[in-house]
């Protein structure tokens, strides 16, 4: 852990894309630049393959297995970042002036990294994603926080492939490992609930 949070650390100061392994997953990691970290949770700002920024992401830091830097990849990915930054297609949410946001509540607040994620997207009717150790279900879900307590929520979840379903589960805090917003997959979960269930999410 304290390799880990060393590794971060370096990431943070050196302004370095890295490579994000999550415990599991061998051969699947996350791209992106590490922004901040507290005592268990790690703000990342991720990059798709396409050189785009995809998203806020917060990983709990207990469920990683390594952050890389300086691989051939990573070089390739700067080439295409790059590419994208002159083209004028690298930040089309405004994901930095977000993120920008959430590092001031953070700020003011002291929450941990994830529940100020969870409470943005709560208070601003935000969809999100999160994976983790829910238990009895699937690994990933994207909805909306229907209501906050104090060790869970209340999430509205979106079944693609059934419309009609409105499906709510509690997710305790402890097990969410990551949680993420603002990503091309929470604007296209949007655009799915304002079409289909505008009145379950507002």
């Amino acid at each position: 852990m304290s390799a880990i949070r060393d590794d971060l650390a370096k990431a943070i100061k050196n302004k370095h894309l890295v490579e994000i392994y999550s415990k599991g997953t061998n051969e699947q990691f996350s791209v992106g630049y590490v922004i901040q970290q507290d005592e268990k949770f790690v703000l990342v700002k991720a990059v798709n393959v396409d050189g785009e920024l995809d998203g806020l992401v917060v990983f709990r830091k207990a469920s990683l297995a390594r952050v890389i830097s300086d691989t051939d990849y990573l070089k390739s990915m700067a080439t295409i970042i790059t590419l994208a930054k002159q083209r004028g297609y690298y930040d089309i949410w405004n994901t930095e002036r977000l993120m920008n946001k959430l590092l001031k509540k953070q700020h003011k607040t002291k929450h941990s990294l994830l529940k100020t994620l969870l409470m943005q997207a709560f208070h601003h009717d935000q969809v999100i994603q999160l994976s983790g150790r829910i238990k009895k279900h699937g690994d990933s879900y994207a909805g909306f926080i229907h209501s906050e307590h104090k060790k869970y929520i209340e999430f509205n979840y979106v079944d693609m492939f059934d419309l009609e379903k409105r499906p709510q589960i509690a997710i305790r805090y402890a097990e969410i490992d990551e949680a993420s917003f603002h990503s091309f997959e929470t604007f296209n979960t949007t655009a799915v609930i304002e079409s289909f269930m505008p009145g379950d999410f507002h």
